[in-house]
């Protein structure tokens, strides 16, 4: 694979293909009126991706009178980005083009909290996913989500419940061992997977939202104006101390419902044995999403007033189905004063439970359209 200082891109063309990127696929006419480029500069620019095989030109669009417009796409496995989502019991690998498709996914299931197996087991799926990439792509990068919180100024090492003392010691931007040449991002889970829904999700179109991560805890991350707002260490979002950690109190995450069902049911629940529960309204289940939503009230509440985003997007491992129980549930009062009120974000259900891969492939991805051009 070709490193990605190797295309030598200047600002205006990586505007260009951000512009693509955000459409999908799009005339010249309208990628001038995005990028506010000249149209002797844009046919210039367009011409200059295409020889380098960047983008390709598609099929024609008859938009009324004159010749039909040619739409331009990005090139097909020419940009990839890598992901890498490590978890207490799972880690998951992904390569995926830029504005296309998956080009590898897998998933090894498994006891991953040594962070020293964690860091090696995936360095080895990383030099798999390398080898099943097309020999002509660009490495955008890598892309790291990683639960825990950054507690060095200038490195990114985790402190996490899963062997702090391992990788309190382990910056995963220099320990991973690479089998190409690519820059690393790291970045907590909540964080990560907020830039996914920035980048390729729900929250693409959307001005602010703040993401509530729902998987074995509860985390968050803030996008504001398409960036991530990571604060100084990269902490900025965290939600947790919001939440009642209290044994009594249960958290709106997949661990916490199925500790739950686990021990009112007598076993651990199956994803289809939760869906029909919660399609029947089952007592235990309502039970579970009552003091769930409760729970995450408090945060909810300050999300809102001290950040006032456009929307509260929920996403996770936790089901959708289960999400969008609770997001029935939710209500957020906001400011306000006598009669006058400020309108509260809304609330968006993520319909995927990937959020975390999509998340880590999309930090190449953010750096090189946005963080590159700015």
């Amino acid at each position: 694979m070709q490193p990605l200082q190797s295309l030598d891109l200047i600002a205006s063309q990586t505007a260009v293909i951000r512009e693509i990127h955000k459409l999908g696929s799009t005339a010249r006419v309208d990628l001038a009126r995005a990028t506010g480029l000249s149209t002797q500069s844009l046919t210039r620019i367009t011409k200059e991706l295409i020889d380098e095989g960047l983008i390709i030109e598609g099929e024609r669009r008859h938009s009324g009178r004159g010749q039909p417009a040619v739409t331009l796409s990005i090139s097909p496995g020419r940009l990839v980005s890598f992901g890498l989502v490590i978890e207490h019991d799972q880690i998951t690998c992904v390569a995926a083009e830029l504005g296309g498709e998956r080009i590898f996914y897998l998933k090894r299931r498994g006891s991953y909290e040594n962070a020293e197996l964690a860091v090696a087991e995936a360095s080895a799926m990383l030099r798999t996913a390398v080898e099943q990439c097309p020999k002509h792509a660009v490495a955008l990068g890598v892309g790291v989500s990683q639960s825990g919180f950054f507690f060095d100024e200038g490195s990114r090492r985790v402190a996490s419940r899963n062997d702090p003392t391992g990788y309190a010691k382990v910056d995963l931007r220099t320990a991973l061992q690479l089998p190409t040449d690519m820059p690393v991002f790291v970045e907590n889970d909540g964080r990560a997977a907020a830039v996914g829904q920035a980048v390729d999700g729900v929250g693409k179109n959307l001005d602010s939202f703040f993401l509530i991560l729902m998987t074995k805890g509860v985390g968050g991350g803030f996008v504001h104006r398409g960036e991530l707002i990571r604060g100084r260490l990269g902490n900025a979002g965290e939600v947790a101390s919001f939440v009642p950690s209290a044994p009594s109190h249960l958290k709106p995450s997949a661990e916490s419902l199925r500790d739950f069902l686990r021990s009112r049911w007598g076993s651990t629940p199956s994803d289809e044995e939760i869906e029909a529960a919660l399609e029947q309204k089952d007592a235990v289940v309502e039970e579970w999403l009552d003091g769930a939503t409760r729970s995450l009230q408090p945060a909810l509440e300050a999300i809102t007033a001290l950040l006032d985003p456009s929307a509260i997007i929920l996403a996770g491992r936790l089901l959708p189905t289960v999400r969008r129980a609770i997001a029935e549930r939710i209500t957020i009062e906001g400011i306000s004063y006598k009669e006058f009120r400020a309108p509260v974000p809304q609330v968006i259900v993520d319909p995927r439970t990937d959020c975390l891969s999509v998340g880590a492939c999309a930090l190449p991805v953010a750096d090189f359209l946005y963080r590159a051009s700015a």
